[in-house]
């Protein structure tokens, strides 16, 4: 009899212990999609703002545009650092892709977060031009509302945020994990950030998936790279900017590097 006692108290502190952690995730991954409503994007921000010279270029290709594109995105956290990176195997068709990157509208960037010291570096390869922006997180200031949604399967809690640039974001955050990230570089709610909707931007991020995990290994070897530029996210956008302008016009390039920043 006693051994059975002993059996079931061992049984029901595993449980116990089980149900913490699927209770309070505090490693794993996160699948996001990331939608880009194509359409309106270059509707709005290229063909509306654009000159002679190019408007011809974006009437030709609007009509060949899918309202929206869809793009993998993946997440890996623990209690102090976010890896957020692309899927790249699950990106869209040839074609759309190269709309995408001709348009510079998704750098495929790398972004790794510490939530601890606040640091901050983001790998991109744009057009072969190896980059590593090494700068602070972002600090946003947010407001919790009540309204909730689902996401993934956990019930969210809807926060309207303004970024120190100015861009009006809306994130859903769940309290099961209680990590203070989200895709890109957003942050700064209780709890990680599986919806987030960017409206001046026409895109967002939902999570479709989260699996949570002990086992969670981290590949940051693209940002021990020395012979990579190391640069600043003002230097970086000061410099992108520059080539961009001299074939976009200044509202669309100030797009695309709010875009490129998030």
């Amino acid at each position: 009899m006693l051994k059975y006692i002993v059996f079931l108290f061992l049984c029901c502190g595993v449980l116990s212990l089980k149900a913490q952690y699927t209770l309070f995730g505090r490693s794993g991954s996160i699948s996001y999609d990331k939608t880009m409503y194509i359409k309106n994007i270059v509707g709005k921000k290229f063909l509306a703002k654009a000159d002679d010279n190019s408007k011809q270029f974006f009437e030709r290709i609007l009509p060949k545009l899918p309202e929206s594109a869809v793009l993998k995105k993946t997440m890996k956290f623990n209690t102090t650092e976010t890896l957020f990176e692309s899927v790249k195997d699950e990106n869209p068709d040839a074609e759309i892709k190269q709309y995408i990157m001709m348009l510079a509208l998704d750098f495929e960037a790398t972004t790794l977060s510490n939530m601890t010291t606040r640091s901050f570096l983001r790998y991109n390869d744009i057009v072969g031009e190896k980059i590593i922006v090494e700068d602070t997180m972002k600090r946003i200031k947010w407001k919790v509302t009540d309204e909730y949604r689902e996401v993934a399967g956990y019930n969210c809690r809807r926060a309207n945020g303004l970024t120190a640039d100015s861009i009006y974001v809306i994130g859903y955050y769940c309290n099961e994990i209680p990590i203070s990230g989200g895709p890109e570089s957003i942050n700064g709610l209780p709890g990680m950030i599986l919806g987030l909707v960017v409206p001046s931007q026409h895109v967002s991020y939902f999570a479709t998936k989260v699996e949570l995990s002990n086992d969670l290994v981290m590949d940051k070897k693209k940002f021990e790279k020395s012979k990579v530029k190391r640069m600043t996210r003002k230097t970086m956008t000061d410099q992108i900017s520059g080539v961009l302008s001299q074939h976009m016009n200044k509202e669309t390039v100030q797009f695309i590097m709010e875009l490129g920043n998030l």
